[in-house]
């Protein structure tokens, strides 16, 4: 996760024509595009690729506002992704910044509330066609859903599947905490934040009032 005031690292194919930049970029192919914590674009993009050049044949390549940021070969945990497919570029029609306008919709309607998203872009092995996978996490990390979405045209591949535990876990939650969608969540947290702060508040001025005229009349106690 990137410094707590980085910019976002903007939509994830730019992380591609970064690459096309470099050395390698005519012989590496890449196979998989990652974002994680995305609010709702992630701080920056790692991409892999398939390259006979490299250590292992892989090479990692970290991507933020459009320029790469970090490269290396790792040497291991490699064998999955030599045997990915790579993605066909031309195919690519979807951006990350589509893909979040999609997931939203889809959240608000189905009433699921998230706090930030995980992004991977594939070649499904089955239609050899570039599919987004995104996963929904509320603000303590828990998954709450999931949802395919093709990233050559932004159809729906397979529809957002909610966490089992979702439902049992909002009905001990706000109402509004079930509206759905990311600004609903930021929102909520905007609100309770501002409820904490007058809590606060109202406490300090009854613990003065307390002390001056031994009584309170004002906000909640001091806890014990």
């Amino acid at each position: 996760m990137g410094p707590a005031f980085a910019a976002p690292a903007g939509p994830a194919f730019s992380g591609i024509e970064a690459v096309k930049t470099q050395p390698y970029g005519k012989s590496a192919q890449v196979v998989e595009i990652h974002g994680e914590r995305g609010e709702p674009q992630p701080r920056e993009w790692t991409l892999l690729l398939s390259d006979p050049k490299a250590r292992g044949g892989v090479r990692e390549v970290t991507v933020a506002g459009g320029k790469i940021t970090a490269e290396r070969a790792p040497l291991r945990g490699t064998t999955d992704v030599v045997g990915l497919a790579p993605l066909e570029t031309k195919l690519l029609t979807f951006d990350s910044d589509r893909v979040f306008s999609t997931v939203q919709s889809e959240a608000t309607k189905s009433g699921v509330g998230f706090h930030w998203i995980d992004y991977t872009l594939r070649t499904d092995p089955q239609s050899n066609a570039p599919v987004w996978t995104v996963k929904l996490y509320d603000h303590m990390g828990a998954s709450v859903g999931s949802i395919r979405i093709s990233a050559n045209g932004g159809s729906i591949v397979s529809p957002l599947q909610t966490d089992p535990d979702l439902r049992a876990r909002a009905d001990s939650t706000a109402k509004e905490s079930r509206k759905g969608g990311l600004a609903n969540d930021v929102e909520t947290a905007a609100s309770r934040a501002a409820r904490s702060t007058k809590d606060s508040t109202l406490r300090f001025i009854g613990s003065l009032q307390e002390a001056v005229t031994g009584e309170r009349t004002i906000g909640p106690k001091e806890e014990e």
